[in-house]
């Protein structure tokens, strides 16, 4: 199964747009450039937004062709110079895209932050699973539901769609160690899975890998997908047809397959091998609400627990993440303290080594 060949933001402007934050009174305003195609053909999920601050002194004006990954004057290249973001939304929800982002944006982008070398932020779509049950917007093309390709997705399907949008990013300016990269609940597994193994792992053919993130982060994130069927621990046990369900439309209803698309179930020697040729980051981060509804804090504890068997691998176990399972993309604040927590220990490592 090969890769398909790279879309292009030809045609795509920059456009004017102001986002929020339920923790920021004022709409922040910053340039976007939307629904870029990272594949040839693409539709309408297989596309990647990138979001970059509207200042006194930006090269970006309104109706700008988009052309690259915006540089600020300020960037340094000793630090990543862009966030790389994956939405979550358990493979499969059609209202909860790229634009999820936003509310992040707006923290990160409300004003010029001396301590933050981030120039803009990428926020990826990938195709989604079927949801036959939907309150509003009931997906089933085993029951007569007419064809959608963006709702069709099955494992490897989410993840090649990924790798597909790097082959894009690259050609866009992202290169090793410029950018760090994130993920929350689904969205957290496809970021370690895009980390953690190779193209190989998903049945595609060997090609050119993303380009090796400065960090990699999880929050809220399904690390192991057996155990959130058959371990979900008491607190979550009444999730777990929910979880079957579920998962069965996004990674098949051969359960025996599931743990070869489980980030918490690599192999500690491939991966300290990929990390001693230069092909992961040497810092990974992993934070879970205590209060999450919908998420075991033993996903992100067994996962923790496995990156740390990898020697040279700096484990992180980050404090942000409160609340409900969506607060982290909700509130925007959550998200972007995770990244600036993550830019220090980054800062502090480039000053150790001068």
């Amino acid at each position: 199964m090969s890769s398909t060949k790279s879309g292009s933001p030809q045609g795509i402007t920059w456009q004017a747009l102001e986002v929020r934050s339920p923790h920021i009174d004022k709409p922040v305003p910053v340039y976007a450039a939307k629904s870029i195609p990272y594949t040839q053909d693409a539709h309408r999920f297989q596309t990647i937004n990138v979001y970059a601050p509207r200042a006194s002194n930006s090269s970006i004006s309104p109706g700008d062709p988009f052309k690259s990954l915006p540089l600020s004057s300020s960037s340094t290249t000793r630090l990543p110079r862009w966030l790389v973001h994956i939405h979550g939304g358990a493979w499969r929800d059609p209202f909860l895209d790229a634009s999820s982002i936003e509310a992040t944006v707006a923290h990160a982008l409300e004003s010029v932050d001396p301590d933050s070398s981030i120039s803009a932020i990428v926020s990826i779509n990938y195709t989604l699973s079927p949801f036959p049950t939907h309150s509003t917007l009931p997906y089933d093309p085993n029951n007569g539901d007419q064809l959608d390709v963006a709702r069709n997705a099955q494992h490897p399907g989410h993840i090649r769609d990924v790798l597909d949008s790097f082959v894009l990013l690259r050609k866009l300016g992202l290169e090793d160690d410029s950018y760090i990269l994130s993920g929350h609940s689904a969205g957290a597994c496809l970021a370690f899975q895009t980390a953690l193994f190779p193209r190989e792992q998903w049945g595609l053919e060997p090609g050119e890998l993303p380009p090796r993130p400065a960090a990699v982060l999880g929050l809220n994130g399904l690390y192991d997908l057996p155990d959130l069927v058959h371990n979900l621990g008491a607190s979550h046990q009444h999730l777990a047809d929910v979880y079957q369900n579920l998962l069965g439309q996004a990674f098949g209803q051969n359960q025996d397959a599931w743990p070869a698309a489980s980030p918490a179930r690599f192999n500690p020697e491939s991966v300290a091998q990929r990390l001693d040729e230069g092909k992961l980051a040497r810092v990974v981060l992993i934070d879970q609400s205590l209060e999450d509804q919908l998420v075991p804090v033993a996903q992100a504890d067994k996962l923790e627990r496995r990156l740390r068997e990898v020697k040279g691998l700096q484990v992180i176990r980050g404090n942000r993440c409160t609340d409900r399972h969506a607060a982290p993309w909700e509130e925007g604040y959550m998200i972007w303290q995770t990244i600036k927590d993550v830019l220090q220990v980054l800062s502090d490592g480039v000053q150790e080594a001068r």
